[in-house]
């Protein structure tokens, strides 16, 4: 799929007042977004408020064998919850 705010696939919402949309095309613009605005009894402005807050990646649960041990048992990943002994 397109990133969201591109030609193929645009950040679309929906808002009570002019206001409100003038405000949605005044952030789109800012960030060279393209955009749709419809005017309706409800709002939705959920692809704008991706579009300002992406998804951070997931972090790896990966950790160095010589760094403490994120159990907090203060002893070295290697020789406490990694070694499989369980007494992390």
């Amino acid at each position: 799929m397109a990133k969201l705010g591109t030609e193929k696939n645009p950040i679309i919402v929906r808002v009570k007042t002019e206001e409100r949309g003038r405000y949605v095309a005044h952030v789109c613009e800012q960030h060279g977004w393209q955009y749709i605005i419809g005017f309706e009894d409800t709002e939705d402005i959920s692809d704008l408020e991706k579009a300002l807050n992406p998804p951070q990646p997931a972090q790896s649960a990966k950790f160095g064998r010589n760094v403490p041990c994120p159990c907090g048992s203060g002893k070295k990943y290697k020789k406490c919850c990694s070694s499989g002994s369980g007494s992390g």
